[in-house]
């Protein structure tokens, strides 16, 4: 990067920094730079801290730190998530609140808590908290700030090992997150790296404020710098200024080459064009970069994405072409990791299966199926509650030898019967246990959910961890335990996965990510991208997720839309 004078004062500058830009204009990049400069001039034991909301965007900010930073530099500089910083400190400060050793609640098994509880379950949240020490993820963030507002001998521990605190997508900061970096603030350095025009949380994330960067100006004082006219991700692409025309409904901006729109309509479907736009962009791109693009498939509804990559995953017939077939996409979807790990634990049960009676066997699977069904009721499905009711009877019909009625507890109740041959190889005995999830709607639902796991490789630690309990001849006693524990850990604390050429999620789910080239994905009937009908609070907020999505690319966009569609400008 050529340090202009702008990047130079930001350099030479000290105390708070607020640094606003867009998409690749160098944020992070001239924050790096700086954080070098800075850790040469603190004692060996200090730190500087890197906050950001996920762990894509920390792997990102990792990598980018390889290209920037020396080695001795990188092994200084902490590039956390905000969850990752408030679970360490609250395990190890949490007691100074209450006396109590910390504990934590996963996200699935707060689910199946909430579902279960009759009363106001934030109200309960903060009980258990405050009672017994006992933290769910959305309590982490308020007890992490208490602690640092309330405490300030904690408080200047982490100012003394973190003099200069970095944050990342500083408009998109909650309520919590703004008063720990605020308690900080008092004797760390903070530099807020922020965009205006990249605030889609309001609303959807509780906390965030609109007026988040004015608080920073007003209570922190920052000297302000403005990289807004500078695009590095995707320079002479037109990307970036074709998402800001998205942005502001400005139909005076030509639509870059880089952009295209695929149209289709009946009886050619939004996932049909969807995978014949991926084998396409795939194929353009491999001859353009000489390299496997990374391609991401995004949509404004988890559902329509869920459907992109039940299509995907299969060789398919080409929508308008005769005798030519799509072939099978490997991909990853970024899914609901609470219900496909509860999905996982059925699974993890049928392991099970050979060394326990007929009866003990469909207590642990059918349970387990209840807990996958509390995780979705606690998540609003109508209907979730009568399938645990169901499921329940079957389990109370099991043990008192009586007439069995649910089809699914059935459907156990025959596979039970028909010999399990595991080999003591986990990845091929974990899809002949899923093959026992066949033949009810209720069974089917959980077995979708149990593929999207994608954590089965021979070095993966859930693999490993399945070796550890195989018996030896015919079944993996304890596997459901185990394979909790490991799925509730990555929940909490996830090791950084290596990206995938081609990802699948909302659009919500790629800020902080970068592609190759990204495809837009809209439903006939559902998913819209924009609605002329919608009220002009809810127009605007579309348009600012559309600008996020259409700027996660490097080279091309690709929006795969139904004839008809709503125009994104004019």
């Amino acid at each position: 990067m050529e340090l202009d004078d702008t990047r130079e004062a930001i350099l030479a500058a000290s105390g708070h920094l607020l640094i606003q830009g867009g998409p690749g204009c160098g944020k992070t990049t001239i924050a790096l730079i700086k954080a070098s400069e800075v850790l040469a001039s603190l004692e060996p034991e200090q730190r500087v801290l890197f906050l950001s909301f996920s762990r894509a965007a920390v792997r990102q900010i990792s990598d980018r730190m390889r290209g920037t930073l020396t080695r001795t530099v990188r092994a200084r500089l902490e590039v956390r998530t905000f969850h990752s910083f408030f679970l360490e400190l609250v395990r190890a400060h949490g007691p100074l609140l209450n006396g109590r050793p910390s504990s934590f609640i996963a996200p699935d098994r707060e689910r199946q808590l909430k579902a279960d509880f009759a009363g106001d379950w934030e109200v309960e949240t903060e009980r258990l908290a405050r009672d017994e020490g006992r933290y769910v993820f959305d309590r982490l963030a308020a007890t992490a700030a208490n602690l640092l507002v309330a405490l300030p001998a904690v408080r200047m521990l982490y100012s003394d090992t973190y003099p200069l605190v970095i944050v990342d997508e500083f408009q998109d900061t909650n309520d919590d997150q703004w008063h720990a970096v605020r308690a900080l603030s008092d004797a760390s350095t903070i530099i807020c790296l922020a965009d205006p025009d990249q605030r889609i949380y309001e609303g959807f994330v509780p906390g965030v404020d609109e007026k988040r960067i004015d608080q920073a100006i007003e209570q922190l004082t920052p000297k302000p710098f403005d990289l807004s006219g500078d695009n590095h991700r995707s320079p002479g692409g037109g990307l970036l200024d074709y998402a800001n025309a998205v942005l502001r409904n400005d139909p005076s901006q030509p639509i870059p080459p880089s952009v295209k729109t695929w149209y289709y309509q009946y009886p050619v479907t939004c996932e049909q064009t969807a995978h014949t736009a991926v084998v396409a962009v795939r194929e353009f791109l491999e001859q353009q970069l000489g390299r496997t693009p990374t391609v991401a498939v995004l949509a404004s509804s988890s559902a329509l994405v869920g459907r992109i990559s039940e299509k995907i995953s299969t060789g398919q017939p080409h929508p308008t072409k005769a005798n030519v077939v799509l072939p099978a996409i490997d991909h990853e979807l970024n899914w609901d990791p609470a219900l496909s790990a509860a999905a996982g634990y059925v699974v993890a049960t049928i392991m099970e299966w050979p060394g326990l009676t007929k009866a003990e066997a469909m207590a642990s699977t059918l349970t387990a199926m209840t807990d996958f069904y509390r995780i979705k009721l606690a998540g609003g499905t109508k209907g979730a509650r009568n399938t645990i009711t169901t499921i329940e009877n079957a389990i109370i019909a099991i043990r008192d030898g009586k007439l069995v009625r649910a089809k699914a507890a059935k459907v156990l109740l025959t596979g039970f019967d028909s010999p399990l041959e595991l080999s003591g190889d986990p990845v091929t005995d974990w899809q002949i246990a899923r093959k026992r999830l066949h033949g009810a709607d209720e069974l089917e639902e959980i077995f979708n959910k149990a593929r999207l796991l994608r954590l089965f490789k021979a070095t993966d630690l859930l693999a490993w961890t399945l070796i550890d309990v195989w018996n030896g001849h015919d079944a993996y006693p304890g596997a459901a335990l185990v394979v909790r524990r490991v799925l509730a850990n990555e929940t909490l604390e996830a090791a950084q996965a290596e990206p995938v050429p081609v990802s699948l999620m909302n659009m919500h789910k790629s800020k902080g990510k970068e592609f190759d080239a990204v495809i837009i994905a809209e439903g006939r009937h559902n998913a819209p991208l924009l609605d002329a009908t919608w009220e002009p609070i809810r127009i605007q907020a579309a348009r600012r997720v559309l600008r996020v999505a259409i700027t996660r690319a490097r080279s091309l966009v690709i929006f795969v839309r139904p004839a008809g569609a709503t125009a994104l400008t004019g």
